[in-house]
């Protein structure tokens, strides 16, 4: 339970009050991706300052304990950020994969679907067979139900247009291209790996603020013999994901 704070110790009360919610996050008092008292009830509870409180909260965002989420509160971050391995051979590991190895569930929404024109490096990859069409799906992927990632990818139609039919909700694309087509998609040549701000769409999408800094992850991916499968960007809550290199 909160506790009351001490306005005669040499500790600030921000960072008593920064103690204390840590405290309730730890007893499980605030649980993962829950909400916290807003700022007026903090005050009731608490009986100090909407300055202080605003100290307080910002600086448990700053080092990752608490997310605000524009229009509805702030929320306490998951205990454990999915970690990438970046491979450097190119092998990828997929999305699920990399949840599963941080003990988190898996998940997919899907949000776009549908047959393309392709840009002309997109067309140029897939060659003669693609036609100069693509496959794009845009899913929402999530870890333990909280949004974590947009996946726009742009799949060869002349392989892949089973992907506009089947069930692409909380499904792997990865297992859906080995079952089949027996394929395990590998990075040809580098990937780009860089920030970007969330757009106001990407923001929705994420359930995160415009402007929250974003990996943003595009590649070419290729099966065992080079064959052209998918053009492929994410776009990444960074607070919420670490890359091991």
């Amino acid at each position: 339970m909160p506790s009351e704070l001490n306005p005669s110790s040499q500790e600030p009360l921000y960072k008593q009050l920064m103690d204390d919610i840590k405290r309730d996050i730890a007893s499980g008092l605030y649980a993962p991706n829950n909400k916290i008292p807003s700022e007026i009830e903090l005050g009731d509870i608490y009986r100090v300052s909407r300055i202080t409180i605003r100290r307080a909260i910002k600086e448990l965002q700053q080092s990752g304990v608490l997310t605000k989420r524009q229009g509805k509160g702030t929320f306490v971050n998951p205990k454990h950020a999915p970690e990438r391995n970046i491979e450097s051979q190119g092998f990828t590991i997929g999305f699920s994969e990399t949840c599963q190895a941080n003990g988190l569930v898996p998940g997919a929404r899907l949000v776009t679907r549908e047959l393309v024109d392709a840009d002309p490096r997109t067309s140029a990859f897939f060659g003669e067979a693609g036609e100069g069409k693509a496959v794009r799906i845009v899913r929402i992927r999530t870890a333990d139900g909280r949004p974590l990632m947009i996946e726009d990818n742009l799949f060869n139609p002349s392989m892949f247009s089973f992907f506009l039919d089947v069930p692409l909700d909380d499904n792997s694309t990865y297992d859906l291209i080995k079952e089949r087509t027996g394929l395990i998609p590998m990075t040809l040549g580098q990937t780009e790996l860089g920030m970007v701000r969330a757009t106001a769409k990407q923001a929705e999408m994420l359930d995160v603020s415009e402007n929250e800094p974003l990996f943003q992850i595009d590649g070419l991916f290729v099966g065992q013999g080079n064959e052209p499968i998918y053009v492929g960007s994410q776009f990444i809550v960074a607070r919420d994901y670490k890359f091991r290199l």
